[in-house]
């Protein structure tokens, strides 16, 4: 297809939408901030959209037959890349989930690119098995699924590893797989779970779900009263705590941009990352927040409006995959800073401070992009043209 052709077939309802949500993240990275010696990093945030646009322009127009085609060379890529982090990575809090880029003040986290990697992996080995047997429609997608899963929980990142596994289902669910086997994908999951708390699980994750247990038994007499419960909201219970009452005192309309006491006097920490949603909530309460959640909800139906629209069956499996990369990680993101689930380091793509989050996120949403832009492809010799 022509340049003029692809531009008309671009779906621009959500390219407005990624864009909308973008200038959300900066105004919300510069106002988690403002005033500490991080105020920079709302102008890298800047940049890595930039970059993250410039090459997701590029992805619009490759035929995504090319990423059919070299679907298992980027899988192989992305597991060399975590592998990789035990002998090269860098180690930051403990965890050793980046390279170091030296010279440019960037690093990269390949586990964040692993995700569009399974994407294009599952949906290139599901494109001619609508009606595989056991090992090729179920042990199979798993074994896919769970080495880069096992290599990004080893790092250790608890958070990121828990995306992969709505990408398989939700791949699996629009392959046709049946859904005997999808509660075996379900139930792998979290057999998987159960093994890696009793074996490679670190303690500190273990404390983090073992306080939000305890929390969900709390009431406000524990919280004013009990020593012991008063200890750990100044330990262990921190940084959710601080995030829950961020949100909790934004109230309907919130405390206005740049005002949230949590975020300007530094209670809260991590509030550009892997908080940033507390800081929007505290800011732009109830009223922001369920702005933000429906701009993320229009983009996950505008993927799959996309899908519902491609009839050839790799590039479906591949818009409904990114779809749901994309939604899983948001809503874990919000879970997470609500304290619906236990503390794990998970950023909200395209609003989060991170070049790795950013780029990938847009690149994924790139793919699907030039997926929709050819809704008639046309056979050839490869299958394509």
């Amino acid at each position: 297809m022509t340049v003029g052709k692809v531009l008309r077939h671009v779906d621009w309802w959500v390219v407005l939408l990624i864009a909308t949500i973008s200038a959300v993240g900066v105004l919300f990275v510069h106002s988690a901030t403002y005033g500490s010696d991080l105020e920079a990093l709302a102008r890298k945030q800047v940049l890595f959209l930039c970059a993250g646009t410039v090459l997701g322009a590029v992805v619009v127009f490759v035929p995504y037959a090319r990423f059919l085609r070299g679907a298992w060379a980027v899988y192989a890529l992305a597991v060399l890349a975590l592998v990789g982090l035990f002998f090269f990575g860098s180690v930051l809090n403990g965890a050793r989930r980046w390279y170091r880029m030296p010279g440019v003040g960037f690093a990269l986290q390949p586990s964040e690119f692993a995700k569009l990697a399974v994407v294009l992996a599952l949906a290139a080995w599901f494109r001619f098995r609508d009606k595989a047997g056991l090992f090729e429609g179920l042990l199979v997608p798993i074994g896919i699924t769970a080495l880069p899963v096992g290599l990004v929980f080893l790092q250790p990142d608890f958070g990121s590893s828990l995306t992969f596994w709505p990408i398989l289902f939700a791949v699996a669910y629009a392959a046709g797989v049946s859904g005997r086997r999808l509660l075996a994908f379900g139930a792998s999951g979290l057999a998987l779970l159960v093994v890696a708390w009793f074996t490679v699980l670190a303690e500190y994750q273990k404390t983090r779900v073992r306080v939000w247990l305890e929390h969900l038994g709390w009431d406000r007499a524990a919280v004013e009263g009990d020593p012991a419960v008063r200890e750990m909201l100044l330990g262990d219970a921190y940084q959710p705590w601080q995030a829950l009452i961020a949100i909790g005192s934004g109230g309907v309309s919130g405390h206005g941009y740049l005002q949230g006491p949590q975020s300007r006097f530094d209670f809260l920490p991590y509030r550009y990352g892997d908080y940033i949603f507390a800081v929007l909530a505290e800011e732009a309460g109830l009223l922001g927040s369920i702005g933000l959640i429906g701009l993320y909800l229009l983009l996950v139906l505008g993927l799959l409006r996309i899908a519902v629209r491609t009839r050839e069956r790799f590039g479906r499996l591949v818009v409904v995959g990114v779809a749901a990369w994309l939604g899983a990680q948001s809503f874990l993101h919000v879970a997470v800073c609500a304290w619906m689930l236990p503390a794990t380091g998970l950023p909200l793509p395209l609003v989060s401070q991170g070049g790795s989050v950013t780029v990938a996120a847009v690149l994924g949403l790139a793919v699907a992009l030039g997926v929709g832009a050819r809704p008639e492809p046309v056979l050839g010799g490869d299958g394509y043209s």
